[in-house]
C-alpha cells in the first residue's frame, strides 16, 4: 500500500455494518423510521405501502419459527436496514401428504442512503 493510501484510509477509515436481532424495547421506532424512508410512491402507478401498525414482527409472529435481523451502521448504531424471516411447515397431497419446511423472507428494507455500503460484520 501507497503512503498516499495509507493517508487516505487513516482521513476516511472504512465503516461497518452489523448485523443482529431486532429487539423491540431499544429498536422499535428506529425500524418504523426505516420503513417510512424505504416506502415509495410514484404518481399515476401502482404504490407499495407498509403498514405494521406499531408492531415491526406483525407479519411473521405468527409462525413458531420466526425472526428479524437488523442492520446497524457507525458508532451510533444507526439502523440503516431489516429483514424478517420465517420458516413454516406445508403439506402436498390429500391421500398421502407430503411434508415439507419452506422459508420465507418478508419485508427486506435497506435504507436509500446505505444501498452500497460494501463492508459487513457479522458478531458471534
Amino acid at each position: 500500500m501507497s503512503i498516499d493510501q495509507e493517508f487516505l484510509r487513516h482521513l476516511n477509515p472504512p465503516q461497518v455494518v452489523v448485523i443482529r436481532e431486532y429487539k423491540e424495547e431499544t429498536d422499535k421506532a428506529a425500524v418504523e423510521a426505516l420503513e417510512s424512508r424505504c416506502d415509495f410512491r410514484q404518481r399515476r402507478k401502482p404504490s407499495l405501502v407498509t403498514n405494521l401498525l406499531g408492531d415491526p414482527l406483525c407479519r411473521v409472529r405468527h409462525f413458531p419459527l420466526h425472526v428479524m435481523l437488523v442492520a446497524e451502521h457507525g458508532e451510533e448504531g444507526e439502523i440503516v436496514g431489516g429483514i424478517r424471516g420465517c420458516i413454516k411447515t406445508v403439506s402436498r397431497g390429500e391421500k398421502h401428504p407430503v411434508y415439507i419446511k419452506l422459508g420465507y423472507v418478508l419485508g427486506l428494507r435497506v435504507s436509500p442512503t446505505h444501498r452500497s455500503l460494501h463492508s459487513l460484520h457479522f458478531p458471534n
